[in-house]
């Protein structure tokens, strides 16, 4: 089935909403000044050239509570949505669960903020204790708390997406990168597996769950490209067929890794939901047969030289698919260390 631009919008526009999250966090930071250093103004570069960096006004591990809540709230969005322009793509009946967990870190942060802006003071003072020799240039440096409070800001605004008219157009590319961008967000949650999988001979129920992670992810966003289905039905598989107590070892072991190896590969995410969507590929099915008839009718050297044929032929496929496992690394930006070709991983089920 072939999916038109025209579905795409239909879908967008009717069955999605866009969560744009925005937050500001203070960054505890002042610009660092040539007087800071003592130096005059002949003796460093023109700020055309050069720049002296920035001097911190306070301990950073005061404001990191900040961007602790931030990285939940982007967390909470990509868990049931995708990045696309700017927020995040979120089906229509998640963003009522989405807004409500939204909401709740919103009054965390607003608490924090509260809490930072009372201590304030004695956090400058602290820093400044601690960094004595700096005194005078942090001290000309601090702003009062009431600016300060004006840099910190968490908000979140659910919008319906929908063109302007007579310029549908527009959406056209954004629209093709949407799987593409949830298979990268799909495979960045499956490189945290690397520790439980690679050099080990069985998985927890725990690592387990990062499976889950993404079979959620998937099924909430089936819809948006069709190439997400072959993909989430693999997913499914596995997970309804691995015992629910105790390690998972031997060769459910070994299928969850050949799994964990296709998930971690952006690309090839894309060209097997693309392969299985057109039929192109089939695991399950069972080899073609060999023309009985016409095997029937060579002569004892021509089936002799067919034989020598075949082997070369397997010798060159096997060698082909050792040099591409050993060689192989994910599309992302974490290096991951696959197992040598010869160990007893079912890969083929996948590829």
């Amino acid at each position: 089935m072939t999916t038109t631009l025209d579905d795409t919008l239909i879908t967008l526009t009717e069955r999605l909403s866009l969560i744009v999250l925005t937050s500001s966090i203070w960054s505890g930071r002042k610009k660092l000044r040539a007087d800071d250093l003592g130096l005059g103004a002949g003796e460093i570069p023109s700020e055309e050239l050069v720049s002296l960096g920035s001097k911190r006004l306070c301990n950073p591990d005061a404001i990191r509570v900040f961007h602790t809540l931030k990285g939940q709230a982007e967390r909470a969005c990509l868990k049931v949505g995708t990045r696309f322009l700017g927020g995040y793509l979120v089906p229509n009946d998640q963003v009522d669960g989405l807004c409500a967990v939204l909401d709740g870190l919103k009054r965390d942060f607003e608490q924090e903020v509260q809490s930072f802006l009372a201590e304030y003071d004695r956090e400058i003072a602290d820093w400044i204790a601690r960094h004595p020799d700096w005194e005078r240039q942090l001290r000309a440096a601090v702003d009062p708390a009431e600016v300060i409070g004006t840099r910190f800001s968490f908000r979140y605004r659910p919008l319906v997406i929908q063109p302007a008219e007579g310029h549908r157009e527009t959406l056209v590319e954004d629209i093709a990168e949407i799987g593409h961008t949830l298979f990268h967000e799909v495979a960045q949650i499956a490189v945290s597996l690397e520790k439980s999988l690679v050099g080990k001979d069985s998985l927890s129920q725990r690592a387990l769950g990062t499976f889950r992670r993404v079979q959620e992810k998937l099924a909430v966003l089936s819809f948006v490209d069709p190439r997400i289905q072959p993909i989430l039905a693999l997913v499914e598989g596995y997970l309804s067929r691995v015992p629910r107590r105790g390690p998972i070892s031997g060769a459910m072991f070994q299928e969850g890794f050949g799994l964990w190896l296709l998930l971690c590969d952006e690309e090839r995410l894309s060209r097997h939901g693309a392969g299985r969507l057109a039929g192109d590929v089939d695991p399950d099915g069972d080899p073609p047969e060999r023309d009985t008839d016409a095997d029937a009718q060579l002569t004892d050297a021509e089936r002799t030289a067919r034989l020598d044929d075949d082997v070369d032929l397997t010798t060159e496929t096997e060698a082909t698919v050792t040099e591409s496992i050993s060689s192989r690394e994910p599309s992302m930006r974490h290096g991951i260390d696959t197992p040598h070709a010869n160990a007893d991983v079912p890969l083929d089920c996948f590829f």
